[in-house]
């Protein structure tokens, strides 16, 4: 494959997840009547703030290197040693955090709810069977798929970064489902990995 179609795929499925959880949350915030996204800019936390930008960065070059070819010296790109699996580990990525979505429903949030948003079912079938972070999991996946597709320190240090902050923010939102669900949630805790 030609690295300038690898570029245009990569670009082109970056900006696909971009609009599908964007418009997500505005279809779920209106469908459900709930605030899907739950943190407003007062009560982020800083790694959620580390994240944002870093995904700003991440999905930034991923869309600007097809046009701005300079961006890939920059960074110190390498071609891709496995564009076909970048591909397919991306489309994985994405396909299991678009099926988490459509699983959750109404209770899916973008953080922890604040101010009477509570989620009121705990979800532990679908996705959830195998993992207690599926669309986290599938946005990690997705990652990784465009850092095989754009080998560099930027793309490693993204995924690196987006783990490490993950994790922060799992820690936050474990606290809070114990909270909201006790015991059914310590149960499923027991039963399901935070990964896989």
């Amino acid at each position: 494959m030609a690295e300038g179609d690898l570029k245009s795929i990569i670009a082109g499925l970056t900006i696909i997840f971009i609009l599908w959880i964007a418009g997500y949350a505005i279809f779920s915030s209106l469908q459900n009547r709930i605030k899907a996204v739950a943190v407003s800019a007062r009560q982020t936390t800083p790694w959620q703030r580390i994240l944002l930008v870093t995904a700003v960065i991440f999905d930034g070059y991923l869309i600007a290197r097809v046009w701005l070819p300079a961006l890939d010296q920059w960074v110190y790109a390498q071609p891709s040693p496995a564009p076909y699996l970048a591909i397919a580990v991306m489309i994985g990525g994405g396909a299991l955090m678009v099926l988490t979505h459509l699983h959750m429903g109404a209770s899916w949030r973008i953080g922890v709810p604040q101010d009477g948003g509570d989620i009121a079912k705990l979800i532990i079938t679908g996705p959830h069977r195998f993992s207690r972070n599926p669309i986290y999991l599938g946005i990690l996946t997705m990652l990784a798929g465009a850092t095989i597709a754009a080998l560099s320190p930027l793309t490693i240090g993204g995924l690196i970064v987006t783990f490490i902050g993950l994790q922060s923010i799992i820690a936050e939102e474990e606290a809070y489902l114990e909270r909201q669900f006790g015991d059914e949630y310590t149960a499923y805790k027991t039963r399901v990995r935070r990964w896989l």
